[in-house]
Formats: C-alpha cells, sequence, structure tokens
C-alpha cells in the first residue's frame, strides 16, 4: 500500500464516520417536532430510526478499516443506492438540512473511495493491455 492509499484510508475512514453521524442528526431534523410528543418517546422514535437508517451500513465497517479492490467497489455501489435515499430526504417536508448532510458525506466517501481505486483499475487495464500485444 502506497502512502498515498494510507493518506485515503484515512479520509474514507473520517468521512464513513461523519456518514453516521449525518444519518443520525438527520432523521431528528427530519422528524417530527420535539414538542409534538413526550420528549422520551421523542428521543426513542428518533433513535430507532437512526438505528434503522444506519444498519446497512454496519456491515461495511470491516471494509473500511482493512481496504480491498472489491469490497471497496461494493461500497461505492452501496453508497450511491444511499444516495438516493438522501436526495429523496432533501426533497421532503423538513428534510432540506439532514438529506443534505447525508447526500454530503456520501459523495465525499465515494469520492475517496474511487481515488483509492483508480491506480488499481489503471494497473489492471495495464496488464491486460500487455497481454494482449503478448498474444
Amino acid at each position: 500500500m502506497t502512502t498515498n492509499q494510507a493518506q485515503i484510508n484515512k479520509k474514507i475512514r473520517l468521512h464513513f464516520a461523519l456518514l453516521f453521524v449525518a444519518c443520525f442528526v438527520a432523521t431528528f431534523l427530519s422528524g417530527p417536532s420535539p414538542s409534538s410528543m413526550p420528549l422520551h418517546q421523542w428521543l426513542l422514535s428518533g433513535l430507532f430510526l437512526a438505528a434503522l437508517s444506519i444498519l446497512p451500513l454496519l456491515f461495511f465497517i470491516p471494509t473500511v478499516m482493512a481496504p480491498n479492490a472489491r469490497n471497496l467497489s461494493w461500497l461505492g455501489f452501496f453508497l450511491l443506492a444511499y444516495l438516493v435515499w438522501g436526495v429523496v430526504k432533501t426533497v421532503s417536508p423538513q428534510g432540506l438540512v439532514g438529506g443534505l448532510l447525508i447526500c454530503t458525506f456520501i459523495l465525499t466517501t465515494f469520492y475517496y473511495t474511487v481515488v483509492w481505486l483508480r491506480p488499481l483499475k489503471k494497473a489492471a487495464k495495464e496488464k491486460q493491455k500487455q497481454e494482449e500485444q503478448m498474444d
């Protein structure tokens, strides 16, 4: 692993963690107002919905901690699916700020994932080109 990839790994970890925080914050920002129900009920319902929203992301924690090309590719596909959720949340009533938070950290995590994978993709294309020239 190059030093550039090690630096990108840190950025992927940071933005992935910030995506978790954004999912929690967005759930509370786009939900009902705290004055509409008892505080403990509002807090518990928000925590439950936030936990549901980040549950699928938990499966990618090992990938973020020890990245490899295959798993990071799957993380990229999964982040694009989450981007749809972020856009829907952005256009929903009371969801603008939370949706923008989610979309921001999804896009930055996806960007760093692509940057991490790019040298590997170039090397694979070059190897394939060399094999074709030998045949």
